[in-house]
């Protein structure tokens, strides 16, 4: 079971409908109308067919009952009749298909919690989860503000020449809406770094690497890169300090 309480913050899996209602309306607030304000609905939800059959990793603030951060944790095992992964609309995963993975994405942490224990505790129960699932490999896609990728070239250099996947589970983007990484051959480190999001500089640090090319998500408004973290090559200093 994951379950840990820091203050008045609870790390849980997930099981009342109130916090399904309230994880999917924090994701849509929260995420993505901060990439599109110009997405509506009605219900104001972030909800699709995954949402059905997946785990939900909350953080609960216990002095008000609210759902103020989420990941969406998605198993091989758990997509019977739907048979694929969503980050398959964007990238070829095939290299990876052999392997149990874990699709995680949705990330959010409502913005008042930012700057405290929430991101941490969130982090603790991904990397715990994943252990205890036996998975192979943690994947997903993480986004850049916006449709323009001239903003983010040097960012994207760098990351195809320090980070990109081994050749052996290399992964590439789909060719119908892409943008290439390797643009441009000689890019400038610290401007890569400063448009680089503090979720990817994350994965980066526990040693996830990057699949080739970028994905433009015309619909959410944002550049997409592939997150690739293999389990038996976490950080060990990371994994110490979650576990």
């Amino acid at each position: 079971m994951i379950e840990m309480q820091v203050g008045n913050l609870l790390l849980k899996l997930a099981d009342r409908e109130k916090e399904f209602q309230q994880l999917w309306k924090l994701r849509y607030h929260q995420l993505v109308r901060n990439y599109n304000e110009n997405h509506y609905n009605e219900y104001e939800e972030d909800k699709d067919i995954y949402d059905d059959v997946c785990d939900h990793l909350i953080i609960v603030d216990t002095d008000i009952d609210e759902v103020v951060g989420t990941y969406r944790l998605i198993k091989k095992s758990q997509l019977k009749g739907i048979d694929t992964f969503l980050t398959e609309t964007e990238y070829d995963i095939t290299p990876l298909k052999k392997y149990e993975i874990l699709e995680i994405g949705r990330a959010v942490v409502k913005e008042e919690y930012r700057t405290g224990s929430a991101i941490s505790l969130l982090w603790k129960g991904l990397i715990k989860y994943a252990i205890t699932s036996n998975v192979d490999f943690m994947i997903g896609t993480a986004s850049f503000h916006g449709l323009d990728p001239s903003i983010y070239q040097d960012t994207f250099g760098y990351l195809y020449d320090k980070y990109l996947s081994p050749l052996e589970y290399r992964c590439e983007v789909n060719k119908e809406s892409f943008y290439p990484m390797d643009n441009i051959l000689e890019y400038d480190e610290t401007k890569a770094l400063n448009n680089l999001p503090s979720l990817i500089k994350a994965y980066l640090r526990l040693g996830a690497t990057i699949g080739n090319g970028v994905y433009k998500d015309v619909n959410f408004n944002s550049l997409d890169v592939l997150i690739v973290l293999k389990i038996s090559e976490i950080n060990q200093r990371y994994l110490k300090k979650f576990l």
